[in-house]
């Protein structure tokens, strides 16, 4: 994924800048002092150095989409990342150099997203791919330039942010169309007699709780074979139901 972001961002670079082949290079290497020696052309060197999740952007839940023959498809929500670029200018004098980073620096103020047209192939249906300086608290570490073992220069910090599919899209179970619950009452004057003894695939439910000075009597309920059964009557005429307890 790393590198069609990398081609993205070469594209919107020699477009938007512009950087012509002819005039300029774009490198992806580390800017050490071992890379640095062997620049001999005007070069814009992005440097990848840090990658995080973005956490302002990701979301938790699922997706869904649906096949032709209408098959429900489910997969979590893309995670948002942060791409984070050192951008710098390199040329034999400081005056070129300085105006090289100022052209990249309106390119990147000017634009808050790569286009669709900057995007390669497997980056097309890439929701969005966002563009941005970054603020002050994701900026470089203070030893990232003795770190390279190179010389300290000005520098752009960039960040590029995308969602980045990282889960298959998996078959969803067919979804519930219906609920049905039995109630059989006993005859009027009988009482519940003993609960059946639970068969196989059987879930006991326990009783519905009795309800105070409403005249009922309690219901027993238990679930077999995916059906809901519940037991019991209602008072007879002249009959005082039993309160809960």
């Amino acid at each position: 994924m790393i590198q069609f972001i990398d081609e993205a961002i070469e594209t919107f670079l020699r477009r938007a800048v512009p950087l012509p082949e002819t005039v300029a290079d774009v490198s992806f290497a580390a800017p050490d002092r071992a890379w640095g020696a062997g620049v001999t052309r005007p070069t814009v060197n992005v440097f990848l150095w840090d990658i995080r999740r973005n956490q302002a952007l990701s979301s938790t839940g699922l997706g869904q989409q649906y096949t032709d023959g209408h098959q429900a498809l489910r997969r979590p929500t893309d995670p948002v990342v942060d791409l984070r670029y050192l951008v710098t200018a390199w040329a034999s004098e400081h005056r070129d150099e300085h105006q090289l980073l100022g052209a990249v620096l309106r390119c990147v103020l000017a634009n808050s997203a790569l286009r669709g047209s900057d995007l390669p192939r497997a980056l097309a249906e890439t929701p969005f791919v966002k563009l941005a300086l970054a603020s002050e608290e994701t900026r470089v570490p203070g030893e990232f330039w003795s770190s390279l073992d190179g010389r300290l220069k000005p520098g752009l910090q960039v960040v590029v942010t995308l969602p980045v599919g990282a889960f298959e899209w998996v078959p969803a179970g067919p979804p519930a169309t219906s609920v049905s619950v039995r109630a059989e009452p006993f005859a009027h004057g009988a009482t519940p007699g003993p609960k059946p003894e639970k068969a196989e695939g059987e879930t006991e439910i326990g009783d519905l709780p009795r309800p105070r000075r409403t005249g009922m009597h309690p219901l027993r309920r238990w679930r077999r074979s995916g059906a809901l059964t519940m037991e019991g009557r209602p008072p007879g005429p002249g009959e005082k139901g039993r309160a809960g307890g």
